[in-house]
């Protein structure tokens, strides 16, 4: 009977393969915010505290880490962004957004190669405002640079694609194609597509230009590995790709990381709902999707668009849009109403946590509702559904996120920063901005939990950049830095279902932690972005060293 707790007692004395000690270790553990050493043994953390008692797990053949006083936090998460498409090598041509004339686009066009993997010129920088104020259609300017091979190219927001007359033949697109849910198909008098493909519609040239195919197989696997190589420079050792295309074979790429245990970041995956596939057959397949075995690659969220982008008047709005519209006056809907309450009704009983894209107010009000409906359904009283971006919210919504335990997820990047919030006043009138956008501090102080994310490529990755714009934001800033720390890791965690593994340094979760530069608690907030990563582990293993 006395073998027992001998054995457990020289079970505790067993050495730490790791021991990081004399720093300053923010937890982010309530029970215990501060500490100077932490251990490790086997990937998982084994200690928490004092100099002192930290020796007990030192052994001939622990490593020892003199911190020097340096800051320690848990690996950061970033919920929302593109780990393999932002590091893809298929944009070989690179235009200037701050061009004012679309016909000066057709000297570097004409310059344009094919890209890796595809038959396919494509290229992304412009901004659509440029091509609809030229003389001529964006198609016939195109045209002028390239007319033999399908060109498509990115609009800077990646809310439209421009296009030239090749590719409108190859795709079958002429006076007679309908605009596909969620997308418009912009035209001239007489109906005839100019070139500009909006939102849902410009999915369709890069669906077909980048096909699976052996070679860009293997370019989405080294786009993965260069993803995940640029999140550990950042101190990220969880992420969410937040649109993951299961048709152009990205599943392949992180399974196929995962089986060479090549993955240094944990990553969720967002699978993307297709608004213009049939419905039956999409859920049916995006159910035989889901995968959770604990493993650095889950598959276990899907993400759905609500509705598009401010600046091209295709975000959803409760109100009409002051100017010119692309197309309806308060936006569209990738999936209406009733469609998007059946895909949360139908994929939360799969077992899934949804991943809304929502812009304007509308788009935020109806994706809530939809959640709302589902709530008392299967899988809905334990989803952890979150909105992303929620640009436009109406006062009345923002109590609901917390009532619904909905996340919300916002990007605070220099783009979004309050000195430019004007320039959504030409599109929503001043009022509705003063009362609705980004109303991040009303969402926290409501109850909601919130996220802070980078959406990157669109925006930068740094996460010190996130918290410092979280902090400079005034009245609708995060009230202090614990607030923007733990969006990015206590908060992350528990929306990617991982805080019993991560999010906190604490005994028995997962030793993912970095060491950062400076004390980010004693400089001054508007040198928080400057901070730079000097070491990244995950799970035990160090994947990055400065």
């Amino acid at each position: 009977m006395m073998l027992g707790p001998l054995t457990a007692c020289a079970a505790e004395r067993v050495p730490a393969d790791l021991v990081w000690r004399n720093g300053r270790i923010r937890t982010m553990n309530d029970a215990q915010p501060w500490a100077e050493s932490v251990a490790v043994r086997d990937g998982a953390i084994v200690f928490v505290g004092a100099n002192a008692e930290a020796a007990a797990h030192v052994g001939p053949n622990t490593r020892v880490l003199d911190l020097q006083g340096r800051v320690v936090l848990p690996g950061l998460h970033d919920v929302h962004q593109h780990t393999l498409e932002a590091h893809l090598p298929i944009i070989r041509c690179r235009l200037d957004p701050n061009v004012n004339d679309a016909e000066a686009y057709v000297r570097t066009v004409s310059r344009c190669s094919v890209s890796k993997g595809t038959s396919w010129v494509l290229g992304a920088g412009h901004r659509i405002s440029t091509l609809l104020a030229a003389s001529r259609t964006p198609r016939a300017i195109l045209d002028a640079a390239i007319s033999d091979r399908p060109v498509a190219i990115l609009e800077e927001t990646s809310h439209s694609t421009w296009v030239n007359s090749r590719a409108l033949e190859v795709l079958g697109i002429d006076a007679h194609t309908p605009d596909p849910p969620g997308g418009i198909v912009l035209r001239t008098a007489d109906g005839t597509p100019n070139g500009v493909l909006v939102d849902a519609a410009g999915e369709w040239p890069w669906d077909r230009a980048l096909a699976p195919t052996p070679e860009l197989e293997d370019i989405n696997y080294q786009a993965l590995l260069e993803g995940m190589e640029h999140n550990n420079k950042y101190g990220i050792t969880s992420a969410c790709d937040a649109r993951v295309y299961w048709g152009r074979g990205h599943l392949d790429a992180y399974r196929r990381a995962e089986a060479r245990g090549e993955m240094t970041v944990r990553m969720v995956l967002g699978l993307w709902a297709y608004p213009s596939k049939t419905d039956d057959a999409q859920i049916a397949t995006l159910a035989r999707m889901r995968r959770d075995d604990g493993g650095m690659v889950r598959q276990t969220q899907i993400k759905i668009y609500a509705d598009g982008l401010t600046q091209n008047t295709t975000a959803a709005l409760l109100e009409p849009y002051r100017s010119k519209t692309l197309g309806a006056a308060r936006g569209l809907d990738y999936f209406d109403a009733p469609r998007l309450a059946r895909y949360v009704r139908e994929l939360q009983a799969a077992g899934f946590d949804m991943h809304i894209h929502t812009i304007g107010d509308r788009g935020v009000r109806q994706a809530l509702d939809a959640i709302q409906a589902a709530r008392t359904l299967p899988g809905g009283a334990g989803a952890r559904h979150r909105l992303t971006h929620v640009e436009l919210v109406h006062p009345q919504d923002v109590p609901r996120f917390r009532a619904l335990g909905v996340f919300a997820d916002v990007q605070l990047a220099e783009g979004n920063d309050p000195e430019h919030l004007h320039e959504l006043e030409p599109f929503v009138g001043k009022d509705r901005v003063n009362e609705r956008a980004w109303r991040v501090r009303d969402l926290h102080d409501s109850g909601a939990t919130v996220t802070l994310s980078s959406d990157y490529d669109v925006w930068d990755l740094n996460p010190f950049a996130g918290m410092q714009s979280a902090l400079t934001r005034g009245s609708q800033g995060l009230p202090n830095l614990d607030a923007a720390l733990r969006a990015y890791t206590v908060n992350a965690a528990r929306l990617m279902r991982s805080e019993t593994r991560t999010g906190t340094l604490e005994v028995g979760k997962r030793a993912d932690m970095i060491v950062i530069d400076r004390d980010v608690y004693a400089i001054p907030v508007e040198q928080i972005a400057r901070t730079q990563v000097l070491r990244t582990m995950v799970d035990g293993h160090e994947v990055y060293v400065r």
